[in-house]
């Protein structure tokens, strides 16, 4: 028992020397300005004196900042948002990773509406082909800026809904083409920056992240049934980091006259250069007897209007209008136009020399912008309510 209290007034002794040990520390470092040491001295002799380490707490707390700073990358990575963002949604749900995830997603819709009311004629047009080589997509995706149009997460969701597009079956209609209706509501394929979730809701999320109107606008989708069918692809302006994406794209397919078997490759290459041609001249319509006949009829009578009074003869003036007709068939269909890299040759004659027997059965082009009309807007104006939006 003596010796048990000689140990506990040594223990008392012990823990009274390292206290005046921390406290004339404290003094020392006051006196030098040095404040924001005392306490870890303090806490490191009395820690001491009851042998208990005293950077527990501190590693325990590079653990936690460890593991918040994981899900604040983890969540910009899977949602896109933008840092601030990211960490408030993640303070307001206590770091609860799924909570801050649907936050993002429910704010980011709501700023996509916003958004939604504002021109959107910048953007580009993607390409996709399977694996298979025997489906295309081409895709129109806007954006209200060119600058926009170039950024990483931008370029990601136009490679991506291209991929939705070639994927989907049944979205298009007779004639390849899928309205923006039809496209928003695809699923996103394996491997996309949002697996899972539709084309309108990844277009939404892009939106909030670059605080811009993003529109999925339109697609077209062209197969090849594989018995002497191929299928071609051109991209112009292709942007940097995205060789199947550019301002424009057009889609060729070539076939056999007979159906019969062909050189793959020598057709690929030929219908690469007609999808070239389409997007360098942008024919209206395949062939003439792809024309429709309201279309037909309507210039057939602006042309004979234009002869009426002449004093020709009747039989006279129906050679001059179906010479007209051929110079407007020359004009607007593809097969009949010149080559654009040979003009001494139709596109017609120079598919028939390139492979004897091949046709153009199909082509398909878009181009960023075409047919939106662009309203001239003050800039200072236009600033003022980018600025202002930004803030809210």
């Amino acid at each position: 028992m003596a010796a048990a209290a000689h140990a506990s007034r040594r223990s008392g002794r012990f823990l009274l020397d390292a206290l005046a040990t921390a406290s004339r520390s404290a003094i020392g470092t006051r006196r030098f300005g040095a404040r924001a040491g005392v306490d870890r001295v303090a806490l490191g002799a009395i820690a001491g004196a009851r042998g208990v380490s005293s950077s527990a707490p501190s590693q325990r707390a590079a653990k936690d900042k460890a593991a918040e700073l994981a899900m604040i990358k983890d969540l910009r990575e899977k949602t896109g948002a933008p840092l601030m963002d990211v960490k408030k949604a993640l303070s307001a749900a206590s770091f609860d990773l799924e909570a801050a995830y649907a936050e993002l997603r429910t704010r980011g819709l709501a700023a996509a509406s916003k958004k939604a009311g504002r021109l959107a004629a910048e953007g580009l047009v993607g390409v996709s082909v399977s694996t298979c080589g025997q489906r295309a997509a081409i895709v129109e995706v806007n954006a209200e800026t060119d600058f926009v149009s170039r950024n990483e997460q931008f370029l990601r969701l136009v490679a991506d809904v291209s991929n939705a597009a070639v994927a989907a079956t049944g979205a298009a209609d007779a004639d390849g083409y899928v309205d923006a209706g039809a496209l928003e509501n695809l699923a996103m394929p394996d491997g996309a920056f949002s697996p899972g979730a539709t084309v309108g809701e990844a277009a939404a999320a892009t939106a909030a992240s670059v605080r811009e109107n993003i529109k999925v606008r339109r697609a077209y989708v062209m197969t090849a049934s594989g018995a002497g069918e191929v299928l071609g692809h051109y991209v112009h302006g292709a942007v940097a980091g995205a060789a199947v994406a550019g301002r424009q794209a057009g889609l060729a397919r070539v076939s056999t006259r007979d159906g019969g078997d062909v050189d793959p490759e020598k057709a690929r290459a030929v219908a690469n250069k007609v999808a070239m041609h389409a997007v360098a001249v942008a024919p209206r319509f395949l062939d003439p007897e792809s024309i429709p006949e309201s279309v037909v009829s309507g210039e057939m009578a602006i042309l004979r209007a234009q002869i009426e009074g002449s004093g020709k003869p009747a039989s006279v003036a129906e050679k001059i209008v179906s010479g007209k007709m051929r110079k407007f068939h020359e004009e607007t269909c593809l097969t009949k136009q010149k080559f654009v890299m040979d003009d001494a040759k139709t596109v017609e004659t120079f598919v028939d020399g390139e492979s004897n027997g091949l046709v153009v059965s199909r082509f398909a082009r878009l181009k960023v912008g075409e047919g939106i009309e662009v309203q001239t807007k003050d800039f200072a104006a236009e600033v003022a309510a980018t600025v202002a939006d930004t803030a809210a």
